[in-house]
């Protein structure tokens, strides 16, 4: 019996799969069957109503306004004295497709055609091939749940050498297959990078001050650049690479840290995972350099142990914020998280000027180089227009030939509920789920997400949530926060990396269709 219940089971599953096969191969056949047809001309004294009743007494079916008086019609009693009957009825000016002198319609037209195969997005991209730019959502895909997998190990060698291989690899193709920006809409990068003239009115003589750090390494590595045509593309493709660089070396940071635990690759596993690390292949804004992987787990183990790793979350949440200004709200979730976790007051106080001292140097600290040493002046960034960055409540508004829908309208709601689906927010309700048995780390990270929830709904993107996808995932730093509570269980992580690879969908869907973009026709 076992023997032959060894030798059934494969022809069984072959038989399943082709039966598969055959089932998505008819399921792609479509056969038309047309006719037979006719065509009316009814006489211009003809009422709907006369019509109505002529239709019905020749078994015309299924009418359709050709122009004029002129009307097609499937032809149900296909006799010779039916036919007779229409052609010569003096409502009847004139008939199309039957044959006058046999008194007999055309035969029916069969036609069998195969559909295309369906595919993700067919309605939004113009062609298949296209879906190649989604590699890198695969390769996100891909490397998360090796890390995953990985964090299952006993052996902590293992454990390190699989996520230290898995990083690099990841970075080599995040390097060397970057998001093609003729694809995808970012932000107002293609106005910078017309001519030299416009990326230096943008980038040159001066630093601007939200996202200081960043725009002056750009500037430096443009003026020791040939000055061509194609030197500010060239520039703008370093510095993205350099920031894809400076990612991977955090996540290898905060493993090395934590000593390459489970919870830390099941936590670098949900990072990887989420649609936010699409930013690091190549997107060509700013607003995704505020993030970091290593500031929170920093931070929560230094309110836990009070050790000097809580300075270092604060220094890596100012390095992060004088790379863009963004990394503001990982400050104030920082500050929530100190003052909100358990201690003597004495204690909180002590905590929130630690953070805030090591925040202040890593943040402020270049302009010194900047003003002695670089001579640059340092202005504020007019943003796009001076357009106000805020979305309005009860009623639209029309700001520079583009739509702010209302946080409280049907537009306002949907492109809310689509951001924060594909920067993480689902995952509260993981998190949430964990208070019991992690309540110092669902504490810290409840305090620390305020800030992001208020950016994310208030927030207005200029160009949208598909074109300022880089800000959106930058309003929203408590992704890692949670994405590291729910690393504290290997099922609340199976269950958020579901969350995680669902929110793809999500982002590319508010990348692609047009009906996230503001500009108006």
């Amino acid at each position: 019996m076992d023997r032959s219940s060894r030798s059934v089971r494969p022809r069984t599953l072959v038989c399943i799969g082709l039966g598969g096969v055959l089932l998505a191969i008819v399921a792609l056949i479509d056969v038309q069957v047309t006719g037979p047809r006719i065509s009316v001309q009814w006489s211009p004294a003809v009422t709907a109503r006369a019509r109505a009743a002529l239709e019905g007494r020749y078994d015309l079916r299924n009418g359709e306004l050709d122009q004029g008086t002129v009307w097609r019609y499937d032809l149900g009693n296909r006799s010779r004295k039916n036919i007779g009957a229409l052609i010569h009825d003096r409502a009847v000016l004139d008939t199309g497709y039957i044959d006058r002198e046999t008194l007999t319609p055309r035969p029916r037209d069969v036609r069998v055609t195969v559909r295309s195969f369906p595919y993700p997005f067919q309605d939004l991209v113009g062609n298949p091939s296209e879906l190649i730019q989604l590699r890198i959502s695969a390769a996100l895909l891909l490397a998360g749940g090796v890390l995953l997998w990985a964090a299952r190990a006993a052996s902590m060698r293992r454990r390190r050498s699989v996520t230290a291989a898995t990083l690099l690899l990841l970075g080599v193709f995040a390097v060397g297959f970057q998001v093609d920006p003729s694809f995808v809409t970012m932000g107002a990068v293609r106005d910078h990078l017309k001519d030299r003239t416009n990326f230096e009115n943008n980038f040159a003589g001066r630093v601007r001050f939200e996202k200081h750090l960043s725009q002056t390494i750009l500037l430096q590595l443009y003026l020791r650049l040939e000055p061509t045509e194609t030197a500010p593309e060239r520039v703008l493709v370093a510095v993205t690479r350099g920031i894809t660089v400076w990612f991977l070396l955090s996540a290898l940071l905060i493993g090395f840290l934590e000593r390459w635990s489970p919870v830390v690759l099941r936590y670098l596993g949900l990072a990887v995972l989420a649609p936010a690390t699409l930013m690091f292949f190549g997107w060509r804004e700013f607003g995704y350099f505020s993030l970091n992987v290593a500031a929170f787990p920093l931070l929560a183990r230094g309110l836990r142990d009070g050790g000097g790793r809580l300075e270092a979350g604060g220094a890596m949440t100012g390095l992060s914020t004088a790379l863009h200004g963004s990394g503001l709200l990982a400050l104030a979730g920082s500050w929530l998280a100190v003052l909100g976790t358990p201690a003597t007051l004495k204690e909180r106080v002590s905590r929130f000027l630690r953070v805030t001292a090591w925040f202040t140097a890593a943040y402020l600290g270049w302009v010194v180089i900047y003003v002695i040493v670089l001579k640059l002046p340092i202005a504020p960034d007019p943003g796009p227009g001076f357009a106000s960055p805020w979305r309005p409540w009860l009623v639209d508004d029309v700001r520079q030939g583009r739509l702010a829908a209302a946080i409280l309208s049907a537009a306002g709601v949907r492109d809310v509920l689509m951001s924060f689906w594909f920067v993480g927010a689902p995952l509260l309700v993981v998190v949430l789920s964990l208070w019991r048995r992690y309540r110092d780390e669902v504490r810290a990270a409840l305090w620390y997400l305020p800030p992001s929830i208020v950016f994310v709904i208030l927030r207005w993107p200029f160009e949208g949530i598909g074109g300022g996808t880089d800000l959106i995932v930058a309003g929203f730093p408590a992704l890692y926060a949670l994405a590291w509570v729910c690393a504290q269980d290997s099922k609340r992580t199976t269950i958020a990396a579901a969350l995680l690879v669902s929110a793809h969908f999500a982002f590319w869907q508010a990348v692609l269709d047009p009906r996230f973009q503001t500009e108006l026709p």
